[in-house]
């Protein structure tokens, strides 16, 4: 790589012994091969820490350090360690950043063709608008095997929806897709770790579409790996099998579904007011009044509510899921 960017690749584990060994192997074996990897072990009580150790053995572009105690969750841990001076360098302008969970396989051109597509970004921008670009996922099951050649197209997911209205209620970047360039990273760490963030990449899919950018590169560059200890799975995103869970008709009851949407939603409120806090002086005034909209809806009548989310684009991607808002935030 050129003119003296590096990527940087954050990749935080907990508990991940079983298929770290394979995760990094794939890293080091990008076709990209200016890197620097910082491992950051969430005090495992298994090998992990091990595993980390000698990969910073045998190859010097990676950094191993180990949390004396565990962050108490993956947002937390990769929101706390991208401030790191390991990670994000204040000098090094021209970097990019990346984030990898410890059970995926990345392809062997992942890292090369997210670096060019983040070039063309801010060829197109201008390098000092903050950006971020995410791609598409294979599913795979434990061992490896094809569930869906896209995980988009399998949650039925619409990343051509980046606006911040959407993004506030509905996010759709996932954490080990995105590369971030200097200027956003520089606006996550000029403000302390939130508290109230759904997930590392809402919060960070939130910043960028207030101040920047988002872009999708429509391929799948890595496998996202399903098996019974994912943080997020995928779940195949049907219409009727959502539906029927919205309304109480899939074994659980309408009281448990009212539970489970009115915490999901509490969530989304909690991290918009604390996006407010932390960056509400700065804002673009467009995105500040969005953000007061969305905050408004708290407050009103369900008819109230309806309108707003309708008026103010806070809307899911498919009509079942707006239709299932309307009745249960």
């Amino acid at each position: 790589a050129g003119g003296g960017m590096t990527s940087r690749i954050l990749l935080c584990s907990y508990r991940g012994e079983a298929y770290l060994e394979e995760q990094l192997a794939s890293i080091e074996g990008q076709t990209e091969r200016n890197f620097r990897l910082l491992l950051s072990d969430d005090a495992s009580p298994d090998r992990s820490f091990a595993i980390a150790e000698a990969a910073a053995a045998r190859d010097a572009r990676v950094t191993a350090l180990r949390r004396d105690k565990g962050s108490g969750s993956a947002a937390r841990h990769f929101l706390e360690r991208l401030r790191d001076p390991a990670f994000f360098s204040a000098a090094d302008v021209d970097d990019y950043y990346l984030f990898s969970d410890q059970d995926d396989c990345w392809h062997r051109d992942k890292l090369a063709r997210q670096v060019r597509a983040m070039r063309a970004m801010e060829r197109r921008y201008g390098s000092k608008v903050p950006l971020l670009l995410h791609c598409d996922l294979r599913v795979v099951s434990a061992d490896g095997t094809e569930i869906a050649p896209s995980y988009v197209r399998y949650q039925k997911m619409s990343p051509a929806r980046r606006r911040f209205c959407q993004l506030l209620v509905q996010n759709n970047v996932t954490g080990g897709a995105m590369i971030m360039n200097h200027a956003l990273m520089r606006l996550l760490v000029a403000h302390p770790v939130p508290e109230n963030a759904v997930m590392h990449d809402h919060w960070i899919a939130l910043v960028a579409a207030a101040f920047g950018k988002i872009g999708f590169l429509d391929r799948a560059l890595y496998d996202y790996r399903q098996h019974g200890d994912n943080v997020l799975g995928a779940k195949k995103g049907g219409a009727l099998s959502e539906m029927k869970r919205r309304l109480g008709l899939s074994g659980e009851s309408l009281k448990e579904m009212n539970e489970k949407s009115g915490a999901a939603y509490r969530a989304l409120f909690l991290q918009a007011e604390e996006f407010r806090r932390q960056y509400g002086k700065e804002l673009p005034a467009e995105a500040k009044k969005t953000l007061d909209d969305f905050l408004a809806l708290q407050h009103r009548t369900r008819i109230g509510k309806a309108v707003g989310i309708l008026r103010g684009g806070f809307t899911f991607n498919l009509p079942h899921r707006t239709l299932g808002e309307l009745l249960f935030l």
